[in-house]
């Protein structure tokens, strides 16, 4: 063993220090239930505040999601204006959206066999156009040309303007902006 040590008062201890710990614990295994608890309890020691913080949130955050889920509950399916009709009502609420699409359908389906029809007609006219510039040719008139010389250009504008000049062709009104200094400071 180890030899023993003097005490304040002249008292021998004969025992290692080490051997006998002052803060003693339980080195028996005492069930998952007792260790679970007191880790728990050693992080509500160290954290307790973080914990209860975050139940608080938790809280909060389920009973937003419960009003949430109520309210869409309540909101969805036809629980709107047509659940307080009668099966009748409905009846003639959907025959009348019913009838409408159609006369809406028939509309645009007129519209597009008149717009059709149209370029059908288009697509004749350019069709005899070629025929005829075709003909021109043949006979050694030429093709037609491309360009309407039937338009001629008029002139609004006064000859002598000059936009660049300023007021009129004299130049008497004209804006000159000044020269750029080259000693404005600076670094």
């Amino acid at each position: 063993m180890s030899e023993p040590v003097p005490d304040d008062d002249g008292v021998i201890i004969d025992h290692d220090p080490s051997e006998h710990p002052n803060i003693l614990t339980n080195k028996a295994n005492d069930g998952i239930f007792w260790n679970a608890f007191g880790y728990l309890w050693k992080m509500m020691e160290g954290n307790g505040y973080v914990i209860v913080i975050g139940a608080v949130i938790t809280y909060y955050l389920y009973q937003r999601t419960v009003t949430y889920l109520e309210g869409k509950a309540g909101s969805s399916g036809s629980g709107g204006v047509e659940s307080r009709l009668s099966p009748e009502e409905q009846m003639n609420r959907m025959e009348a959206m019913r009838r409408a699409r159609e006369r809406l359908q028939a509309q645009v389906d007129t519209a597009a066999q008149e717009e059709a029809a149209k370029q059908r007609e288009r697509d004749e006219q350019q069709r005899q156009e070629k025929i005829e510039d075709w003909e021109r040719h043949k006979r050694g008139l030429g093709y037609k040309s491309k360009s309407s010389t039937a338009t001629s250009k008029v002139s609004l504008k006064r000859d002598s303007f000059n936009p660049l000049a300023g007021h009129g062709a004299g130049g008497s009104g004209s804006y000159r902006p000044s020269r750029p200094s080259m000693n404005r400071g600076g670094g």
